[in-house]
């Protein structure tokens, strides 16, 4: 039982850690998205709010999988004194349900397949699933993803309308201060920013 609490201490701990991980991700594409805004530059607000929407489901899928680990280290702990109590080793079909369901999550998959077999070990388990899931890829849900609500999440962020920013036109000829918006270096650094940030994303979803 030692070595299931481990373990069950050790995946919240990497989940908490994801999470932590997220929030600077979170922070610097909403600057991102009020930035390219306020530079009238629509096309890559839109990109940055798609990995916005991206990041928030990403979080609330931790979120959730943090609190279900939580229910299953009190149903492992109540299901354990009840076996040791009986002197009879029943398995949990719910654990097992949970436990496989958490399997599938990148973040926590080796240490929750330890888990699995420490619970079978126990006998509070009796079974494994293979690690195969039928999961929608985040590149086919961001293409479902309407633009109504890339433009719900940038009119959140900022003061100006989406509309408004749509219909004017960029001068050809930018002036002192536009040029302080403009800035191809800056564009640049955006763009890195922008990739290092689905790079970092990318190894949490793993």
């Amino acid at each position: 039982m030692r070595k299931i609490n481990q373990l069950l201490r050790k995946n919240k701990r990497e989940l908490e850690r994801s999470l932590n991980q997220l929030q600077p991700l979170r922070k610097k594409t909403e600057t991102l998205i009020k930035k390219s805004v306020k530079s009238k530059d629509l096309k890559s607000a839109k990109i940055y709010a798609k990995e916005l929407i991206r990041i928030n489901k990403q979080h609330d899928k931790i979120y959730t999988s943090k609190t279900k680990l939580e229910s299953i280290t009190m149903s492992i702990n109540e299901q354990y004194s009840m076996n040791k109590l009986t002197d009879s080793m029943r398995s949990s079909t719910g654990i097992m349900k949970d436990v496989n369901q958490l399997v599938s999550l990148g973040v926590i998959s080796g240490t929750m397949q330890e888990l699995q077999k420490e619970l079978m070990k126990a006998g509070i388990i009796n079974e494994m699933v293979d690690n195969i899931v039928d999961i929608q890829s985040d590149d086919e849900e961001l293409e479902a993803e309407s633009s109504e609500q890339v433009d719900k999440i940038i009119q959140s962020l900022t003061e100006d309308k989406v509309a408004k920013a749509s219909t004017e036109k960029i001068p050809d000829n930018i002036t002192t201060n536009e040029e302080e918006l403009y800035n191809p270096v800056t564009e640049n650094e955006d763009h890195e920013a922008l990739n290092e940030m689905r790079e970092r994303l990318k190894a949490l979803e793993e």
